[in-house]
């Protein structure tokens, strides 16, 4: 059993996370949302409260830094809250991390610092082209991270999420919005032409991958989703409707129309995992279709 300390634990992926890892773990969320489960220990704390961190973070083994400013709403129209968020509460967790003599920290980094890619699946070798302030936070993130275990004893594992969804995703992401509005018979609008391309990951997978780099790949930059049924947006909702039995409308807004614009939505968005299947075992195993119906059970 290890003491682990999960910044963000009361989130999406978060909550997800602590009820898998509290079975064999002792788990410690810090959060400025109080948590829904309430058999782990809980601090109220703010990524910018360094002092708060770093007694918080005595005695820790390992660091899950999950917490960040999200959504396209929120870090589009709030650039420097994003910046100063995710890369200053990032150094304040590492500083602490540091201070404590934490083993590991394990970075939830993004997609989206890849921007649009050259090669698509893309692979972590690519080069990041973040378009987005969001993108450009986490890969900030990352370079903190790789120089703070540069200095220290302290390992770390990158990981690059690609387009969780499940249970519980606020309605403000694609996939929990199109159910939401299908099983409510409700217009379905797409954002742009729906061509955009993407590979969806279920929560369940997600959390796997997080588990996996407790005692596997130290110092590791590794790309966590599913490359199996890559879907356009379009397609997505179309399918949805097909599952839930909907009658919603599927609608289209321009991109001048949203909050984001036209300029930082990625068109294409596709991983490839053999690196984190050959060195973690990762191995997603829930089916678009399947994970799907989980959301509206």
């Amino acid at each position: 059993m290890m003491k682990i300390a999960i910044t963000g634990g009361s989130g999406f992926i978060g909550t997800h996370l602590v009820n898998l890892l509290k079975k064999e773990h002792d788990i410690l969320i810090l959060d400025r949302t109080p948590s829904k489960i309430h058999d782990v220990d809980f601090i109220e704390c703010d990524l910018l409260e360094s002092e708060k961190i770093s007694n918080a973070l005595e005695n820790t083994d390992i660091v899950i830094h999950l917490a960040a400013a999200v959504g396209v709403k929120l870090t589009e129209e709030n650039p420097l809250h994003t910046l100063n968020l995710n890369i200053q509460g990032t150094q304040n967790i590492l500083e602490s991390s540091k201070k404590n003599n934490v083993k590991k920290i394990i970075f939830a980094s993004s997609s989206e610092i890849y921007g649009e890619a050259v090669h698509v699946p893309i692979k972590e070798t690519d080069p990041p082209m973040p378009i987005t302030n969001y993108g450009v936070s986490k890969i900030t993130g990352e370079e903190y991270v790789k120089a703070f275990s540069k200095i220290s004893s302290m390992k770390y594992s990158i990981l690059r999420f690609f387009n969780a969804y499940g249970p519980g995703q606020s309605s403000s992401f694609v996939m929990s919005e199109f159910v939401s509005k299908a099983v409510s018979n409700k217009p379905i609008t797409i954002h742009g032409s729906g061509e955009q391309l993407r590979a969806f990951c279920h929560i369940h997978d997600i959390v796997n991958g997080i588990n996996l780099c407790l005692s596997n790949g130290d110092n590791q930059i590794f790309n966590i989703g599913n490359n199996k049924e890559p879907i356009t947006i379009f397609d997505l909702a179309k399918n949805i409707k097909s599952i839930t039995e909907s009658d919603s409308e599927i609608t289209f807004l321009p991109f001048e129309n949203t909050e984001r614009k036209r300029t930082s939505e990625i068109m294409k968005r596709i991983p490839d995992i053999q690196k984190a299947h050959d060195i973690l075992g990762y191995n997603p195993q829930i089916s678009l279709n399947e994970g799907i119906k989980s959301i509206f059970k």
